[in-house]
């Protein structure tokens, strides 16, 4: 009886920051992104990739400031209005601006990290198809009978 067993060299994405990268048995960060891809063109994907999500990432932060800070203008401010000469506080509704605002910096920011998001699996892809290994490869099963003995073999 025999048994053997292959680790794939298959580039895949991990589960966080620290385990960005997962190359076989190698777990890189995504600033080690240069170490990772030798390929010019999924190289350059993830150049691509890096900048698309750096701009939504200030767009997505810019966004959700403007509509923290609006809502908190919205909700706690008060403004004093002075009507024949008496004093009423009314609610300051400058607030909703700022949110409205807020909402359109978010909502372009998403379509830049819709690209990175793709970008990046075109990226992995590409390298993994430079370097002979496909990530979507088939299984398979073989039967082999030879005199006296019967063998299965499982690819994947």
């Amino acid at each position: 009886m025999s048994g053997s067993a292959q680790i794939s060299d298959s580039l895949k994405l991990g589960k966080n920051n620290r385990e960005f990268f997962i190359k076989g048995d190698q777990k890189f960060k995504f600033s080690e992104y240069k170490k990772v891809f030798t390929n010019p063109e999924a190289l350059g994907y993830m150049k691509k990739a890096n900048t698309n999500g750096t701009v939504a990432q200030v767009f997505g932060a810019i966004g959700g400031g403007l509509v923290g800070f609006g809502l908190a203008k919205q909700i706690l401010r008060t403004k004093t209005v002075y009507q024949n000469g008496v004093a009423i506080k009314q609610k300051d509704k400058s607030g909703w601006g700022l949110v409205g605002i807020g909402l359109g910096a978010i909502g372009v920011g998403i379509p830049f990290a819709i690209s990175s998001t793709k970008n990046l699996k075109k990226a992995i892809n590409t390298q993994n198809q430079a370097e002979g290994t496909d990530a979507a490869k088939t299984t398979s099963y073989r039967l082999d009978l030879s005199g006296n003995s019967v063998g299965v073999t499982y690819s994947f």
